[in-house]
C-alpha cells in the first residue's frame, strides 16, 4: 500500500537555491516516508495480525494494553530413593526417600500470548462474570489460533461446574491439542488471565483426569 508523504518538509525560500539543504531535505523526506510506510504495515493495536511478533509485540502489548508478557511457572515434584543408581553417590542413604522439587518456566510462545490478550481485552462478552461468559473465553482461546476471535457455533465441548468456590473446567476433544488444554491449566494457576480471584479454577480433561 503506497501512503504518499502528504506535507513534505521544504526549506524557506532563500535556502531554496542550496543545494546542501535540498539534499538534506530530500534525504529527510525520504526518510519520513519509510517510516510512514512501516507504521501502516506493523499497526501497533493490531496484535492480531502477522506484523507482530517477538519483542515489537511485547513491546506494543506493555506500552497499548499494560499487559506483560510472562513466563508459565509451575512446580515439579520428583521421588528419589536409594536404590542403587538412582541419585549421586553418597547423597542418600540406602532405602532412603527424599522429595526433589524443581520451579519449571516456559516462555509464552507469541500464539499464546496473542490467544492471552484476546482472553484479557476481548469485549464482546461484556464484564460480568457468569458460566456463559467463561465458556466462550474458553472457546475463543482454545480455537483463536493467533489471538483471533472465530465465531464457534457452540459452547457445549466446554463444560462448566462448581463446588462451592472452585471452578472445574473440563474440555471435551476437539480442534485443539491436548498441549493447549495443560497450557490453560498453568496459566489460569499463574493468575495471568483475567478471571474472578474469589474462585479458584482447575482444568480437566474430558477422562476426568486432573491435569
Amino acid at each position: 500500500m503506497q501512503t504518499p508523504l502528504l506535507a513534505p518538509a521544504t526549506p524557506y525560500q532563500q535556502f531554496s537555491d542550496d543545494a546542501d539543504i535540498i539534499a538534506f531535505f530530500e534525504a529527510y523526506n525520504a526518510l519520513m516516508q519509510e517510516i510512514i510506510l512501516w507504521m501502516v504495515g506493523h499497526p501497533m493495536a493490531l496484535y492480531i495480525g502477522p506484523a507482530l511478533t517477538g519483542n515489537l509485540l511485547s513491546y506494543c502489548a506493555l506500552c497499548l494494553y499494560g499487559q506483560f508478557r510472562y513466563r508459565i511457572s509451575y512446580v515439579e515434584l520428583r521421588s528419589v530413593t536409594g536404590a542403587i543408581d538412582t541419585t549421586t553417590i553418597n547423597r542418600l542413604s540406602v532405602d532412603e526417600t527424599v522429595i526433589d522439587k524443581r520451579y519449571i518456566g516456559n516462555s509464552i510462545s507469541d500464539d499464546l500470548f496473542k490467544r492471552i490478550l484476546t482472553w484479557n481485552f476481548y469485549k464482546g462478552d461484556g464484564l460480568n462474570f457468569s458460566i456463559p461468559w467463561l465458556k466462550r473465553r474458553i472457546m475463543r482461546f482454545l480455537t483463536g489460533d493467533d489471538g483471533h476471535a472465530w465465531r464457534f457455533n457452540s459452547t457445549d465441548p466446554v463444560s462448566v461446574r462448581l463446588e462451592g468456590r472452585k471452578v472445574i473446567i473440563t474440555p471435551d476433544t476437539g480442534p485443539w491439542s491436548h498441549d493447549l488444554v495443560i497450557i490453560l491449566s498453568r496459566i489460569l494457576t499463574n493468575g495471568i488471565l483475567n478471571v474472578p480471584p474469589m474462585f479458584t479454577f482447575m482444568v480437566k480433561t474430558s477422562k476426568s483426569a486432573a491435569l
